[in-house]
C-alpha cells in the first residue's frame, strides 16, 4: 500500500469509491462527468420522476435489502415486498443461509423475494461446502419465493400484480467457493430477462450504474433492452444508493465516455473522442432539465436503478442507513 492510499488521498482497493487524487490520475475528464452526471440526473427529478405509483391506484411499496452477511437489519420499514438481493451470509452454509431465511420469514411484509450472491454458495451446487453435500443439508425457504434465473407474478392490494425476475449470476470475483460466477465474456444475459419484467433482482450491478465500474456489460447492455421499471442489485457495498436511467442520448454517451480507457492527466487534456461524449452528456442533460423545467415536459420514461447493500463499505459492519423502500 502507497502513502497516499495510507493517509486516504487514493483508494487502497478496487472495493472502495475513487477519491478525486484517484480520478485526476486515471482520467480528469472522466472524473468531472462522474460528478457532474448525477447533479444533472437530480435536476431532471425534481419535477417528476420517472418512477411513481399509477395514478388512483394502490402503490407497492418495495422494501429492498442485500448484503447482509450474517447480519440482521433493525427496524426493517414496513411494506408490501421484501426483496434480498443475495450475500445473505459469509460462509455460504446451509445452516447460516437458514439463520438468514428464518428472520427474514419473520417480518411481516406480503410477499417476500430472494436472489443469493456469490458468498450464498449452498444455492449453487459446483461451490457448496463438502460438509453440506455429503451431509445432504436442506434449507427450508419457508414463504420466501426464491428466483434463481426464474420470474414469480405476484398480486398485491387493489389487484395490481407485478413480474418479478431474478437470476444470482455475477462476474468471476472470487475461487470455486463462490456462488454461480461467470467470466464477462461469457455473461448469461442476452435474452435473460422477460420483456413483461417490473421487477428486477440480480446480485451483480450493471456496469457503470452503483458500481464502482465492477458491475456487468452484459447485464447493462440486456437492460438497455428490456427497462424494467425497477431493477435492485447489491455486491457493491460501496455502491449504495438510488441512481435514474432515462434511456436516453445523455446516458448512453455518459457510458461511451466511462467506459474508454483512462488516458491520465497530461493525454485527457489532449484533444480525442472522450471530449464529444463528454460535451454530448452536457448537452444531452441540459436538454433533458429544460425540457422537464421550462418546456413542461412532465415525467420522462425510465427505471430506478437500486444499490441495496447494506454493509457500511468494507468496514465488515452494518450501514446505520435505512433499508431504501420504493413506491411503485
Amino acid at each position: 500500500m502507497g502513502l497516499l492510499a495510507k493517509v486516504g488521498l487514493r483508494r487502497r482497493l478496487k472495493w472502495e469509491k475513487r477519491t478525486l487524487l484517484d480520478w485526476f490520475f486515471e482520467s480528469p475528464l472522466q472524473g468531472i462527468i462522474y460528478f457532474l452526471y448525477p447533479v444533472i440526473l437530480w435536476l431532471r427529478g425534481l419535477r417528476a420522476s420517472p418512477v411513481q405509483p399509477p395514478r388512483n391506484r394502490v402503490p407497492i411499496r418495495v422494501v429492498c435489502l442485500s448484503d447482509t452477511h450474517d447480519s440482521t437489519v433493525r427496524d426493517v420499514p414496513d411494506g408490501d415486498l421484501l426483496i434480498h438481493c443475495g450475500d445473505l451470509t459469509n460462509d455460504g452454509t446451509a445452516a447460516s443461509i437458514q439463520k438468514q431465511i428464518d428472520w427474514l420469514a419473520s417480518l411481516p411484509h406480503q410477499h417476500k423475494v430472494l436472489v443469493c450472491g456469490n458468498h450464498d454458495s449452498w444455492f449453487d451446487l459446483k461451490a457448496r461446502t463438502e460438509e453440506d453435500t455429503l451431509g445432504h443439508r436442506e434449507v427450508d425457504l419457508k414463504t420466501l419465493h426464491y428466483l434463481e434465473r426464474s420470474s414469480v407474478t405476484l398480486t398485491f392490494k387493489g389487484g395490481r400484480k407485478l413480474n418479478i425476475y431474478g437470476a444470482p449470476d455475477l462476474p468471476q470475483c472470487g475461487g470455486q467457493e463462490f456462488a454461480f460466477q461467470y467470466t464477462i465474456d461469457q455473461h448469461p444475459w442476452a435474452g435473460a430477462i422477460p420483456f413483461d419484467t417490473d421487477v428486477l433482482v440480480t446480485h451483480t450491478p450493471p456496469m457503470l450504474h452503483r458500481d464502482l465500474s465492477l458491475g456487468c456489460p452484459g447485464l447493462l447492455a440486456e437492460i438497455w433492452k428490456k427497462r424494467p421499471k425497477l431493477h435492485i442489485f447489491g455486491h457493491v457495498h460501496w455502491g449504495r444508493g438510488t441512481e435514474t436511467a432515462y434511456w436516453d442520448d445523455c446516458q448512453r454517451a455518459y457510458e461511451s465516455l466511462m467506459l474508454r480507457k483512462k488516458r491520465g492527466p497530461i493525454f485527457d487534456m489532449l484533444p480525442h473522442r472522450g471530449w464529444l461524449d463528454a460535451f454530448k452528456v452536457l448537452y444531452h442533460g441540459i436538454k433533458g432539465i429544460l425540457w422537464q423545467w421550462f418546456w413542461l415536459g412532465g415525467a420522462s420514461n425510465g427505471s430506478l436503478l437500486a444499490n441495496a447493500a447494506m454493509q457500511h463499505g468494507t468496514s465488515g459492519k452494518l450501514t446505520e442507513k435505512k433499508p431504501i423502500t420504493v413506491d411503485i
